[in-house]
């Protein structure tokens, strides 16, 4: 399990001093909530109350300051808070029962990280999916197509914007294909630019695959040999 920590600073805002600091942090329908005591005293929980018991290492965190008494008040809301792993991954792998499934992309809510969920019946699924070429091979690159895909043709997202959910992995199809920038693509484009876009996501999933073939011919070696 993990354990968060926090580093708050009120002082530049007008919040009253009794005002009450509460923290939550939440993904999909998944949702936990800490009392941080007041404006003018903050008090982190100790730091055995501070694990993650009821969410992911993946969620979103708020901040709410709220009026003192029973009004119940909003005074003020940070959110969208993303923390800082120990270890920063673009795409977090997280065992989950799929059933008959071996893998599922999870894009969450809002501005969710995504994260690659894997069977937890595979066998050491975490050394499976890192190292194991035949996996990787087969597998990396239509998570790869999936979620350009959200991002061009469902979010719509600008590629050039820095701040965007999706920029971390238009960085990663620009490392892979450096000689063709992402397109923009808006909610009213016509069905040229669409096709478009899905070239350009076919160009970075083939770059992307290049050198996937050995894995693949591996794969169809031992699949043969069955």
């Amino acid at each position: 399990m993990w354990c968060f920590d926090l580093k708050l600073d009120l002082g530049g805002y007008r919040f009253p001093p009794d005002a009450r600091v509460r923290i939550e942090a939440w993904r999909g329908n998944a949702f936990q909530r800490w009392d941080w005591g007041r404006v003018s005293a903050p008090a982190a929980p100790a730091e055995r109350n501070r694990i993650l018991t009821d969410v992911p290492e993946t969620s979103q965190f708020r901040v709410s300051v709220i009026a003192a008494g029973a009004s119940g008040r909003l005074l003020g809301l940070a959110d969208k808070l993303r923390p800082r792993l120990p270890v920063e991954s673009l795409l977090p792998l997280v065992p989950a029962d799929l059933g008959g499934e071996v893998w599922r992309l999870d894009y969450g809510q809002g501005d969710d990280i995504v994260v690659l969920k894997v069977n937890r019946e595979l066998p050491d699924f975490d050394q499976t999916v890192r190292a194991d070429p035949a996996f990787r091979g087969l597998v990396m690159p239509q998570v790869l197509r999936s979620v350009l895909e959200r991002a061009l043709l469902v979010d719509r997202e600008d590629p050039s914007d820095p701040e965007g959910r999706w920029s971390s992995w238009f960085d990663l199809a620009r490392s892979i294909l450096p000689d063709r920038d992402p397109p923009s693509i808006s909610f009213d484009a016509q069905d040229d630019q669409i096709a478009q876009a899905d070239g350009w996501i076919e160009e970075v999933v083939a770059a992307f695959s290049a050198d996937k073939v050995k894995a693949l011919d591996g794969y169809r070696e031992a699949w043969s040999a069955k």
